[in-house]
């Protein structure tokens, strides 16, 4: 009788142990999965920004250039334009003001870690904002 109580807590306890080693070797796993994919996406997110930001300057080196040409032909047109040129000129003006604020929200989404769609969008609308001006500005300046 002693023999198998023996017995049976030798199993017992055995049992106990293996079934610990394998909880604690499953941990493991899960612990180290959830590592991996936060690492994951982590330099996914990176990746994309970095392409958001590539957008972001490019956007920012036209803005500037054709804020360059508008002040150049305001340089020009001086006061004694006539007002359908001035009109066009003041609506250009407005589309640039509009582009430097969509800019601006570009780059605050981007350091907020906004979504790729929401940014892709403001990029969008941005490229058309630059679109527009240019297409004003032509106009100006083939009317002159």
């Amino acid at each position: 009788m002693k023999k198998s109580r023996l017995r049976l807590f030798k199993t017992t306890s055995l049992t106990i142990s293996l079934i610990g080693i394998i909880l604690i070797l499953l941990t493991i796993g899960v612990v180290g999965y959830i590592i991996v994919t936060d690492v994951t996406n982590s330099v996914s997110t990176t990746v994309n920004s970095g392409s958001a930001y590539d957008n972001l300057t490019q956007l920012k080196s036209d803005y500037n250039n054709l804020s360059q040409k508008y002040s150049a032909l305001n340089e020009q047109l001086g006061t004694h334009a006539e007002n359908n040129v001035k009109t066009n000129y003041n609506e250009g003006k407005l589309k640039l003001s509009e582009l430097n604020e969509t800019i601006n929200s570009i780059e605050s989404d981007i350091n907020k870690g906004a979504s790729d769609k929401i940014i892709s969008s403001e990029i969008n609308q941005a490229k058309e904002d630059i679109k527009e001006a240019e297409e004003v500005y032509n106009n100006i300046t083939a009317s002159k």
